[in-house]
């Protein structure tokens, strides 16, 4: 591989910006190739970022622009088959935005590929990171806060528009696809185990097949539990605690830490760190570990792990009753 990463993008909606800012600035990024199926997207996106290739359809994209990394941006509905045309294709390394997949089943398919084809994927969570994410597991791993016996994370904001993927079962959408996939994930990171079985409670939208509100509990056995809620149409919430059998640590701005310093508290204490970009880092995460081996910092198994308890958190909440996360 060349010094500069080749790098294309599916998706050029909105969280496209995030990525394009975050690569401008570093040097061993080269965007070679943005495509959507929206004129009006791909356009604005190829001019903010200075993109010459642009294209309508991934394959043709693929084949003429030939990218180490393709970095998935589309409606979780698409990242499937957006998936197995960039293993057609022959790239090295996938990245594929949250949530990676509408269910596990469509998750092992993408593991099943990419393994055979030895191409690197893994699941776009920007603030594992973070140095903020790393230093609060470094923080619980040093024994901070003794045993953790508890975590709890909240994600809510004011969506209500029904048009938008996020309020659409039919793409990927509902608050524990988009929001909850977070808490969840930093609840799983904390713990350093897996939960044995969920159960929740929420607000569906029949009309819209998709969980507008979704409050979970995460049972890891030995006593260790762990709680989140996710909603669109609540107030705007970000934050997480991870409470042990010596203190607590707590994290107000969960998800959004970027460049300049951030701060959490440990034991009433505030922690701060340098920030860095973390849509930058996790892409060049996936492109070091493609030349050289680095290991991945979420390991496609870690994506799993997450599917797994969405899925599950999903059968309770429509059937009510306590469900048990397959290992």
């Amino acid at each position: 591989m060349a010094t500069k990463y080749r790098v294309a993008i599916v998706g050029c909606g909105g969280i496209s910006q995030a990525h394009g800012n975050a690569w401008r600035n570093v040097s061993e990024i080269e965007i070679v190739g943005a495509c959507d199926e929206k004129f009006e997207s791909l356009s604005r996106f190829a001019t903010e970022y200075e993109v010459e290739n642009t294209y309508n359809d991934l394959r043709q994209m693929l084949e003429k622009q030939d990218p180490d990394i393709l970095v998935v941006a589309t409606w979780p509905s698409s990242h499937l088959k957006n998936v197995l045309e960039a293993v057609r294709c022959g790239v090295k390394g996938i990245l594929v935005e949250k949530p990676i997949a509408v269910n596990t089943s469509q998750l092992e398919q993408m593991i099943q590929v990419t393994e055979r084809a030895n191409i690197l994927l893994m699941e776009a969570f920007m603030y594992r990171h973070h140095p903020l994410t790393l230093a609060v597991k470094q923080k619980v791993e040093e024994g901070a806060i003794g045993d953790v016996r508890y975590a709890r994370s909240t994600f809510s904001t004011g969506l209500t528009d029904r048009t938008n993927w996020r309020l659409r079962g039919d793409l990927g959408g509902g608050a524990v696809m988009d929001l909850g996939c977070y808490c969840i994930n930093i609840i799983r990171y904390v713990m350093g185990r897996e939960p044995q079985s969920v159960w929740a409670t929420g607000k569906f939208e029949p009309i819209n097949n998709v969980w507008e509100t979704l409050i979970g509990t995460m049972d890891f056995g030995d006593g260790i539990t762990g709680q989140f809620d996710c909603s669109f149409g609540w107030t705007w919430r970000e934050n997480y605690e991870v409470t042990g059998t010596k203190g607590t640590i707590f994290v107000q701005s969960a998800w959004g830490n970027r460049e300049d310093e951030s701060s959490f508290t440990v034991n009433g204490e505030t922690v701060s760190v340098n920030g860095v970009n973390p849509y930058a880092a996790e892409l060049l995460n996936l492109c070091e570990a493609v030349e050289n081996g680095t290991p991945l910092c979420l390991p496609i198994s870690d994506a799993l792990g997450n599917m797994r308890v969405i899925d599950a958190l999903h059968e309770s909440a429509h059937t009510g009753q306590r469900i048990n996360v397959p290992d």
